[in-house]
């Protein structure tokens, strides 16, 4: 699992990889779907086109226990103009209440302290969003079409990328002080592309460690919940949950609003990132499931925990496309997709 390049060329590699061979359908659009984005510090807004009557901005900034940046909010913008509204405009608001790139039931092989639990994502040391931090980040880096930008205000372009650096400290190496030693270094790219939100992390481990639960991409809508499997679709409710997974790698989320989400793994699903190939981890025991509370996780590691020696990575890519349920001719289906 060991990688020759350098850690900081992978990244930039990942940014431009991150939406080659993401799973799903390509839907080129005959012209160029054009994004504006801005950022104010750890915040960033990046607007397209939704519908014929809104926009839809993406707002990332810090959430949590922990203010790692991640998806803080979306807005939907009125708008009958075909010109963009510029970001930050006011309009109906889905507030993000839990993480969308999740956390890590870790542990250290050496020195630990007997503690345990998730540490990244939103959760600080006492589980949820209380206690001292569990992790931190420390870089935030703008790419607008390929180029590094700082502090931009309603730019508009064809594509972007957010790189996300964050340090985590393992369950059993977190303190209620605030000190808690940091083990696995990680860094997540959202990469906004027409109507895909690309999303991949590529995780090293700092010292010897073993990760023991890993969900990696969720999502936080809830209501009708279809999982698309190799040769069937699985269809529930989150305030139904029965405990069922399937062995999925795409799921549509609907709200009772008519939003919906499709959040999808690429092909590879959790494996090692370096210069020769990505292989495959832990394929049979990945799982897609809803949770009572309306979130849907797709279970990366499980059953089998993922041990990690210091300077190995590990490495997922896929993604969210947010959208109106499909219920004229004009809005595109996504029943059957098996990737």
């Amino acid at each position: 699992m060991k990688y020759g390049f350098p850690f900081v060329f992978t990244v930039l590699l990942l940014i431009f990889a991150c939406t080659d061979d993401i799973g799903i359908p390509p839907s080129e659009p005959q012209n160029p779907v054009l994004l504006k984005i801005s950022q104010e510090g750890n915040k960033i807004s990046v607007v397209r086109k939704y519908v014929m009557t809104h926009d839809l901005d993406i707002i990332l900034g810090p959430c949590g226990g922990n203010n790692l940046v991640q998806l803080q909010r979306i807005a939907y913008i009125p708008n009958n103009s075909d010109s963009l509204a510029n970001t930050n405009n006011q309009g109906p608001t889905y507030v993000s209440a839990t993480d969308w790139v999740g956390p890590y039931w870790m542990s250290a092989i050496n020195n630990g302290n007997g503690n345990s639990g998730f540490t990244g994502g939103w959760h600080a040391y006492n589980g949820d969003f209380t206690g001292s931090p569990t992790a931190r980040t420390s870089n935030v880096t703008v790419y607008v079409d390929g180029k590094a930008i700082k502090n931009i205000k309603n730019t508009v372009c064809q594509e972007a990328s957010v790189v996300v650096e964050n340090f985590l400290q393992a369950g059993n190496t977190k303190e209620a002080n605030g000190n808690g030693r940091e083990v696995l270094k990680e860094i997540v790219t959202y990469h906004f592309r027409h109507d895909t939100m690309a999303v991949s992390v590529l995780s090293e481990a700092l010292e010897d460690l073993n990760i023991e639960i890993y969900y990696g991409l969720q999502s936080c809508f809830g209501g009708r919940v279809r999982m698309f499997c190799a040769d069937s679709v699985f269809t529930c409710l989150t305030d139904g949950y029965n405990g069922t997974m399937a062995r999925a790698s795409s799921a549509e989320c609907t709200m009772g609003d008519g939003h919906q989400v499709l959040c999808f793994l690429d092909s590879i699903g959790l494996g090692a990132q370096n210069q020769y190939n990505k292989c495959k981890i832990d394929t049979n025991r990945q799982y897609c499931f809803t949770s009572p509370y309306g979130k849907t996780y797709f279970r990366l590691v499980g059953e089998v925990g993922l041990p990690m020696k210091k300077g190995e990575t590990c490495y997922w890519s896929g993604g969210y496309i947010f959208k109106e349920e499909a219920t004229n001719a004009t809005q595109k289906s996504y029943t059957g997709i098996s990737h």
